[in-house]
């Protein structure tokens, strides 16, 4: 999907190309197919690079922000009866460059300088604060987003000087004015309503850390790749029937400052080179259709070479051409293997977003596992665990690693389930009953309050349990015959999905498949179809998990909650499920075109031609 329309509940997600009037956002996501050939999980390769704590920090921009936040600090912290407890100034900044091509012909570039501020402030104390959740309102605390977005005009585009130290100023005293409107509120509002399940506080205290990680000047060599995404993106016009094709390169590398009251300094970069290929096209019952392939790599020198990429653009558009064709799908409940993409974002839904523990925290959320922690709730030969210190799986890169979090806090490995047993959750500085400390979880976009969110989410299968993909094909057929199926479902490349996770939705999630298979039990060919989504509650669908393979995959992308986007991966390997349940998509009643494509068919190798 491209949009989550939801606020509540957007989900793991790609940026994708629909139609011809759909464009790339330069920062979105996009996800990358990998097949780890190792015994599994266990035995891949990893590489995580351990942060070096320093002493003192000289960055002129963090010596800014901590001038003025002791000053700040030296004020507030004495003012009447709401003085300010806890202080953290968060500057992100960076360069992004994006070239964009179709049909070779250029259609954007460019090369993009910004900033954003945001300011955690809070009054009270860290039992009960102005963050607190306020009932009468009915309302989550608040982010900052449409305020930076809106007002960052007065931020200075680079240095840390007099201007910067006047933003500081006014963003910290609107922050302190809506901090003491809001406490008053909830004290008020705290006496009149009912006590709340979770009585655990609105904030954890912790260590002071100082981090000062390498920035890398980075840069695209446009006048070269200028030439290389014309060349790429002419494949393309071989192919008639796609209607809408784009190649395009993202450097979107951005530079975190943070600073707190409790003596923390932190400078990190994250790194963040993108390369990705979307095409679509109309079906004849004018169902729109779409496939991306993504290569998402810290820098530019891990990008394949141009001949690897002209492959896959060619499979890309062969794997159209052949999607547009294919039947429609059926309504359907019945066994399905999920690959391992598919089951990565199958278990980023169904469970990890439930164990965000924001999400068991908020009387307005369904609080799935609130009261399940040492209960079974998944098979078990399954352990899952949330890993943003490891930056590398065998010769690929992972989408959420960092050093340290949005809160000032290192990121930490942990342990969710364990032989299918719930022993975790996903927390940042907020806590929930039983768990009083972040776990280094605590993650935001810029100018958004950061909540416990997903990072590196890893789906561990017992390796005595593992299976061969050829073998659990056949598990899978013989599970349809079994229930009476003339056939069982392959749902191989995955574009994203999301999930409802308040009391008063559906507790329901969805995936968004973009290529399945019907797999036959009597030994017919298999056949791709098109058009369906995968849908059904996330506790019934973990218990139908009844065998995987050896074959793991992962899942790259940018996942949006409350907090904003984050990049997350998933990794995980096939599954085979019980029972699944599938729907039709929705789709337009748009004809295909009247007139015939006037491009040549051997444009591609025409030079300077395109449609």
């Amino acid at each position: 999907m491209n949009v989550l329309c939801e606020s509540e509940n957007p989900g793991l997600s790609n940026n994708s190309v629909r139609g011809k009037s759909a464009r790339r956002f330069t920062s979105c996501f996009a996800a990358l197919y990998l097949s780890l050939f190792s015994d599994g999980l266990g035995q891949a390769a990893s590489e995580s690079v351990k942060a070096t704590v320093n002493t003192t920090i000289s960055n002129p921009i963090v010596q800014t922000l901590e001038e003025e936040l002791k000053r700040a600090k030296k004020e507030l912290s004495s003012n009447g009866n709401m003085p300010l407890y806890y202080l953290a100034y968060r500057l992100y900044e960076g360069t992004w460059e994006t070239i964009d091509a179709t049909d070779g012909a250029l259609q954007d570039d460019k090369l993009k300088p910004w900033r954003m501020l945001a300011v955690d402030l809070r009054l009270g104390s860290p039992r009960f604060d102005n963050t607190h959740y306020l009932r009468s309102h009915r309302t989550s605390s608040p982010t900052f987003y449409e305020r930076a977005a809106s007002e960052d005009a007065i931020l200075p585009i680079n240095g840390g000087d007099i201007a910067l130290r006047q933003s500081l100023w006014l963003k910290t005293d609107e922050a302190y004015k809506a901090a003491q409107e809001r406490l008053t509120e909830l004290r008020a509002s705290n006496e009149i309503y009912s006590i709340e399940e979770d009585k655990s506080g609105d904030f954890s205290l912790q260590p002071p850390h100082h981090y000062e990680g390498k920035i890398k000047n980075t840069a695209i060599d446009r006048t070269a790749w200028h030439d290389e995404l014309r060349r790429l993106s002419k494949v393309f016009l071989s192919h008639p029937h796609i209607d809408h094709s784009l190649v395009s390169l993202a450097l979107s590398p951005t530079t975190f400052y943070f600073v707190n009251t409790e003596n923390s300094q932190i400078v990190e970069q994250h790194l963040n080179c993108n390369l990705y290929i979307s095409g679509s096209a109309l079906a004849d019952d004018g169902m729109n259709l779409w496939l991306y392939d993504s290569i998402e790599v810290p820098e530019m020198q891990y990008l394949p070479d141009e001949p690897a990429l002209k492959l896959r653009i060619e499979k890309l558009a062969h794997d159209l051409d052949q999607l547009r064709t294919a039947p429609v799908a059926e309504p359907y409940v019945g066994p399905a293997i999920l690959s391992g993409k598919a089951a990565a974002v199958f278990f980023h839904e169904t469970f990890g977003h439930r164990v965000e523990a924001i999400h068991e925290k908020s009387e307005t959320e369904g609080k799935t596992y609130a009261r399940r922690l040492g209960e079974l709730v998944m098979p078990k030969f399954i352990s899952v665990e949330d890993d943003p210190t490891r930056q590398k799986l065998g010769n690929h890169w992972l989408n959420g690693f960092y050093h340290f979090d949005d809160e000032g806090v290192p990121a930490q490995k942990v342990q969710l389930t364990k032989d299918g047993v719930l022993t975790g959750f996903l927390l940042g500085r907020t806590p929930i009953q039983g768990f009083k400390a972040s776990n280094g979880h605590g993650r935001s976009s810029p100018g958004w309050n950061p909540m416990g969110r997903q990072a590196n989410l890893f789906v561990n299968v017992e390796k005595s349990k593992q299976c061969d993909p050829a073998v659990l094909r056949r598990m899978l057929i013989n599970e349809a015959i079994k229930q009476h199926k003339s056939y069982g479902l392959l749902f191989d490349e995955i574009s994203g999905g999301f999930t409802y996770t308040s009391r008063s939705s559906e507790q329901t999630y969805t995936v968004n498949p973009l290529r399945v298979y019907k797999v036959f039990v009597d030994g017919k060919p298999d056949e791709l179809i098109r058009g369906a989504s995968i849908v059904g509650t996330p506790l019934a669908a973990l218990e139908r998990i009844i065998a995987a393979g050896n074959d793991y995959q992962s899942f790259d992308g940018r996942c949006g909650r409350e907090s904003g986007t984050v990049s997350v991966s998933a990794i995980a390997p096939s599954l085979l499920l019980q029972s699944i349940e599938i729907k039709r998509t929705t789709k337009s009643f748009e004809k295909p075109p009247i007139l015939a494509d006037p491009t040549p068919q051997d444009a591609a190798s025409t030079n300077g031609h395109n449609k």
